[in-house]
């Protein structure tokens, strides 16, 4: 199995966007540096009602390399307090069909 991807949905309740951000950007830096980490997008919801306000979508080598990033060191990150307020529902998913549009065409 080749790269896998971390689809990562967080229950933030409204008005306090910018207090998980900061504590997610605390734990993206720590993964960013670690061995296997390819990229990563943050998504916020356009529709206020939708399940997760946040999803990160993060781009990992192998299954054993993210494996190994999610260490000592990362589980004191998400184990603080503050992240209770947060609760996520991470999955680990591999490329099963890929398609791009027509040539030239814009999204």
């Amino acid at each position: 199995m080749g790269k896998v991807t971390l689809i990562n949905g967080f229950d933030v309740p409204a008005g306090r966007e910018q207090e998980f951000f900061e504590h997610w950007l605390k734990v993206n830096d720590y993964m960013r540096a670690k061995p296997g980490y390819v990229s990563h997008q943050l998504h916020r919801s356009v529709a206020p009602d939708a399940p997760y306000r946040f999803v990160n979508v993060a781009q990992w080598e192998s299954v054993e390399l993210f494996r190994a990033a999610h260490d000592q060191g990362f589980q004191a990150l998400v184990s603080q307090p503050q992240w209770a307020e947060f609760p996520a529902s991470p999955g680990l998913y591999e490329v099963f069909h890929e398609a791009e549009g027509p040539a030239g065409a814009h999204g």
